[in-house]
Formats: C-alpha cells, sequence, structure tokens
C-alpha cells in the first residue's frame, strides 16, 4: 500500500494510468496462457503431433507453480535499498523478452517439438517474473479500499488473453498461417504493455525503507504467522471448485453432448461466465469487503455443488440443465478469484508484496494441479456423483473453517 494512503485511511482518487497499466499486462500474460493451453495443442494436433507430446505442454504450467523460487530475487531487483521501486522497469523488461521469443517461435516448425517445447518454458519464466511485479505493483499502486478493480484485471485479463491467445490465434494461424499468427501475437503483447510504459507515477510516495533484516526474502514470509494463514485459506477456500472444475468437459462428453457443443460451450460459455464472475466478485467486495464477499461465495458454491449433485443422482441431464448449472459453477469460481485475491493482498507485508502473493498463488496452482488430478482418478473409479458429493463436503468443511482461520489472521491485526 502506498504510504499516503495508510497514513489516513482515506480513498483517494488514485491515478487514471494505473487501471489501464495493469489491465494491459494481466491480457498479456492471458495471451500467452491461451496460445499455450489452448491455441498451440489444437494447430499441433492439426500437424499430426502426437497427444503424448501435446501433453508435455503441461509442464509450462510447473513453471506457474514454482515461480515463488526466484521471487526473492526478483523482489530484491524491484526494491531498491533506498525504498525506489522499479516495478515498471522489470515489467517492461520481461514483456519484451515474452514478445521476442514469440517471434523466434514464428521460425519455429511446429513439428520441431522440443525446440518448441523450451522456448515455450523459456516464456513462461519470462512471464511469471513479470506476473511478480505487476502483482507487487497493484498492491503498492491501488489503495487497499479500492483494490478490488485491480483483483477484476488480474481474473478478467486472464479470460480476455485466453481467447487472444486461444480462439483467435487458431483462427489466425488457419487464414494467415504459423508465422503471421505468431507475429501478432507478439504485436499483441506489446501493444498491451504500452499504458504501462507511460505510467511514470510509480515512485510519487515515499515508500518505506526496509530495515536490513527485513530485506525481501522467503525466509522472512515463512516466519509470519498471517502467510500461513494466507496459504491455508487459498488451499481450503479453492479446493472443492478445483477437484471438479476439470470434470465438466469429459462429463457433458459422457452425458452423450457432441464435441463440437462441448468445444463453444467451453470457450464461449467459459469466457463469458468468467467475465460476467469477475464483475459480480469485484461488486461483491466493493459493496461487502473481502472477507464477507468470500464467505457468501463460499456458501452460494456449496449451495451450488449440492444442486448439480443432485442433478446427478436424481438424472436431471438435460443439456440445457447441465450448461446452466456449469456456467454458474464457472461463474462463481472467478468471482471467488477476485474476493480472495483482494483478500490475501491485505496479507502481504509493505516490505516485500510480490513475494507474499507469489507465495499464495503458487499454492493455488500446486492445489489446483493435485486436486485436479485426484479429482479424474477418483470420477474414473467412484463415479462422477460421488466426487462432486465430496466436493459438497469439502464446500461445507470450508464454510466452516474460513471464520476460524479469519481469526487467527485476525491476532496478526490485518483484518
Amino acid at each position: 500500500m502506498r504510504a499516503a494512503d495508510t497514513k489516513n485511511g482515506s480513498t483517494p482518487l488514485f491515478n487514471i494510468g494505473v487501471l489501464p497499466s495493469i489491465w494491459g499486462i494481466y491480457i498479456a500474460q492471458g495471451v500467452l496462457g491461451g496460445l499455450t493451453f489452448a491455441g498451440l495443442p489444437t494447430i499441433l494436433r492439426s500437424q499430426h503431433v502426437s497427444l503424448g507430446k501435446i501433453g508435455l505442454l503441461s509442464l509450462v504450467m510447473l513453471i506457474w507453480a514454482i515461480k515463488f523460487l526466484w521471487a526473492q530475487p526478483v523482489e530484491r531487483l524491484r526494491i531498491a535499498p533506498t525504498g525506489r521501486r522499479h516495478s515498471r522497469k522489470i515489467i517492461l523488461m520481461g514483456e519484451c523478452v515474452t514478445a521476442g521469443l514469440l517471434c523466434v517461435i514464428t521460425f519455429w516448425s511446429p513439428q520441431l517439438f522440443s525446440g518448441l517445447l523450451v522456448l515455450l518454458l523459456c516464456a513462461a519464466v519470462s512471464a511469471t517474473i513479470v506476473d511478480i511485479a505487476c502483482d507487487a505493483f497493484l498492491i503498492e499502486q491501488i489503495p487497499e479500499n479500492e483494490r478490488e478493480k485491480g483483483n477484476m484485471a488480474q481474473v478478467g485479463g486472464a479470460y480476455i488473453g485466453l481467447v487472444l491467445g486461444g480462439s483467435v490465434f487458431v483462427s489466425l494461424h488457419g487464414v494467415l498461417g504459423w508465422r503471421i499468427g505468431c507475429f501478432v501475437m507478439a504485436f499483441i503483447v506489446l501493444s498491451l504493455t504500452v499504458p504501462m510504459l507511460f505510467y511514470n507515477q510509480e515512485n510519487r510516495d515515499v515508500f518505506p525503507v526496509s530495515p536490513q533484516e527485513l530485506r525481501p526474502g522467503l525466509l522472512n514470509a515463512f516466519r509470519r504467522g498471517e502467510i500461513w494463514c494466507g496459504i491455508v485459506l487459498t488451499i481450503m477456500y479453492e479446493m472443492s471448485g478445483r477437484l471438479v472444475q476439470g470434470l465438466t468437459g469429459p462429463f457433458l462428453i459422457d452425458q452423450g453432448i457432441s464435441l463440437n457443443a462441448v468445444g463453444i460451450f467451453n470457450g464461449i460459455g467459459g469466457v463469458v461466465s468468467g467475465l460476467c464472475g469477475t464483475i459480480v466478485g469485484g461488486m461483491m467486495v466493493s459493496r461487502a469487503g473481502a472477507k464477507n464477499a468470500m464467505y457468501m461465495i463460499a456458501i452460494c458454491h456449496a449451495v451450488l455443488l449440492a444442486v448439480i449433485f443432485s442433478s446427478i443422482k436424481l438424472h436431471f441431464l438435460s443439456t440445457p440443465i447441465l450448461f446452466s448449472l456449469f456456467v454458474c459453477e464457472a461463474t462463481l469460481m472467478a468471482s471467488g478469484f477476485v474476493a480472495s485475491y483482494s483478500r490475501l493482498m491485505i496479507l502481504t507485508s509493505p516490505y516485500q508484496p510480490g513475494i507474499d502473493f507469489t507465495l499464495f498463488q503458487s499454492a493455488s496452482a500446486i492445489a489446483a494441479a493435485l486436486l485436479g488430478m485426484s479429482g479424474a482418478v477418483m470420477a474414473g473409479k467412484i463415479g462422477y456423483d460421488k466426487v462432486f458429493l465430496f466436493s459438497v463436503l469439502l464446500s461445507i468443511a470450508a464454510i466452516i473453517l474460513i471464520p476460524l482461520i479469519n481469526y487467527f489472521i485476525g491476532k496478526y491485526n490485518y483484518n
């Protein structure tokens, strides 16, 4: 948080250039994710690349899960010993590296998969560095009581970027070919970075100078109880949704719905519901506060998962019902991300917000991978209905435990 805002707790109108800057960066981050996990698998399969090789693209997600390992050096570069911030420089350099790697990919044939994978892994590392710096930039530049506007950019930008890197990239490839498509993606990334280039007020307020013992570091984070509370809160809050998130497509296919219909639903329906959820989540945080918004969304999520379980158990499985239920599920997931990000940012230290928030995101990514895999295995062994029943129980457990976690957070004077 900025020093000027912490003194009086007021709600100043922050510089109008902040929101366009972070929206641009988060959409650009989403472009790379959409290209890697949505666009490229489709194009590679059309080039007769084996499914086994395409599956290796999941290694890129591992980079995002372990990005906390290099959060400390990034944060120490971002925060000078004098307290001066260099977030913009890191973000701009990182986005240029990402765009440059996309340009290199344009000259790399999709059939040369090993080299392509290495380039994508390098681009992912660059993107995570940008993400660490941009999250910290958001925390420091937007007052706490208006931070949901930035959290909406985090979540909404990812969904918009998914469309650009997924559907738009595939369409460009079909019409103009691989090389032009990759060049356009690189141009989009650079274009979205322009607002950050012209934002020049990062150091207009005086930031606290870190004492030597509080220089940014992972050990400093792990010594603080509120960080452990935030990690537990992250996992507890997301676990029911993460368990069943990856089952939507397989479940719809197993109900006899065509692959084309499922593809359209996951594409258009997922993005629209995600953006709607982003707006709803932002409004809830603005009106009720992050803590109350998280709790209300958790209750709604438990009820919805119970309805989905009942629908499966009672065989109310018509296509409109299923699509409606899963759209609501995706909407609540997006709303939950906005609320939880707002809550978790309160727990970060002014001396190392990039490290602290990265730990929360890494915990989320690791939990998502483990729970997603567990959900798929469980569905294959005991059936979809029992997995959704288990997710309902996890939701109820979260509703019970979230107040307890908030109590411990309160003991550290952060609520």
